[in-house]
């Protein structure tokens, strides 16, 4: 990483301090040509990074096609909150998958489930409908540790 120039354009700046051992500090400023600027580019990239990593992916796909596409398309069709509803989820699949009509596409769902994949939850108000928490796990949060890893 290169600095040269100095960034902060905005109004107000924080300033980071942080300990470092002198002999890496030394090496560091020996790579660049303003520390202060290179390490804000870095902190830049970072949280551009960050947000970009934000958006859903799946972590992997179900091993059978159909169920690998069923999570595809409720994953597609999410809310923020990361809920479908259960009548919206069983019209979609039934549009996505091959020879699954709306009532079987419940019993898709239900496969779903015991995978660890999505999680129904029944008789919400006021309409007693069913929602289906779908549950993408990013390559991020698996990295982690944070997704399940036999799914």
């Amino acid at each position: 990483m290169t600095g040269g120039s100095q960034l902060h354009e905005e109004t107000g700046s924080d300033k980071i301090t942080f300990r470092l051992p002198t002999h890496l500090k030394e090496r560091y400023k020996e790579q660049v040509d303003n520390m202060s600027a290179d390490l804000e580019e870095y902190v830049r990239q970072q949280v551009t990074e960050t947000a970009d990593a934000g958006t859903v992916e799946p972590y992997s796909d179900p091993d059978d096609r159909e169920l690998a596409v069923a999570y595809r398309t409720l994953c597609k069709k999410r809310s923020q909150s990361g809920i479908v509803r259960g009548e919206t989820a069983k019209r979609v699949l039934a549009q996505a998958v091959d020879h699954v009509d709306q009532q079987s596409a419940m019993r898709l769902l239900r496969r779903l489930e015991d995978r660890g994949y999505v999680h129904l939850q029944s008789s919400i108000p006021p309409n007693d409908y069913v929602a289906v928490h779908v549950r993408p796990f990013s390559q991020r949060a698996s990295a982690e540790g944070g997704a399940k890893a036999n799914i």
